[in-house]
């Protein structure tokens, strides 16, 4: 069940019609050895438009022209978004040397995320990395086109409510399309976040066969 405004949200893991689960299916994603999932085809994002910390909203137009890195989490996240964000920050030069890109962090949990916090949480870790959230009608049909579950129980902003989330990071080409995912390593005792050293090497490669 998802609302709007104040929302009550609730297990948001990837309900919805048949259609969309068995064109899901027929995605055929590919797993290299470096956690790379990768379509068959590139998969079209579905139209979309987000609140930015940046001067305009955040829509299918901002893809384009660049690739995209997007990590989806929440600025109260103890482990996981602070960890992933760090380790990209620390990527990131080499990442621009490879190709234009850009890296954007979704932040799922909009009833206490608002945009000036989502702002100086972002700036934290990378002045150039954008923050963006809406409610959730419509990020979870974002969620959906780029095949990155979460799922929130919430109703007021000050509840110490749960938040799930994918660690995964999408990669989106500069076409707009969503190409793969980056997969975290799973480790006992450990925070399941993406190698950032393969990140980038395999970016490097994926941009030079595009």
């Amino acid at each position: 069940m998802i609302s709007g405004g104040l929302g009550i949200v609730a297990n948001l893991w990837w309900q919805g019609d048949s259609n969309n689960q068995s064109s899901t299916v027929a995605l055929k994603m590919t797993t290299t050895d470096n956690g790379y999932r990768t379509f068959a085809t590139a998969k079209k994002i579905a139209p979309f438009s987000l609140s930015s910390s940046r001067s305009s909203n955040f829509s299918n137009q901002s893809l384009l022209g660049q690739w995209t890195i997007v990590v989806f989490g929440y600025t109260y996240c103890p482990d996981i978004c602070p960890t992933t964000l760090a380790r990209l920050k620390g990527i990131y030069p080499q990442l621009k040397q490879t190709a234009a890109m850009q890296v954007v962090f979704v932040s799922v949990d909009p009833l206490r995320d608002d945009m000036e916090r989502l702002t100086q949480y972002i700036g934290y870790f990378e002045p150039e990395f954008i923050a963006v959230t809406a409610n959730h009608d419509k990020l979870f049909p974002f969620a959906q086109s780029l095949l990155l579950p979460y799922g929130i129980i919430a109703i007021k902003p000050n509840d110490d409510y749960s938040v799930s989330h994918s660690a995964s990071i999408a990669l989106i080409n500069p076409a707009g399309q969503l190409v793969g995912q980056f997969k975290p390593s799973h480790q006992l005792g450990a925070i399941p976040v993406v190698d950032m050293k393969l990140l980038a090497s395999t970016f490097a490669t994926i941009v030079a066969a595009y």
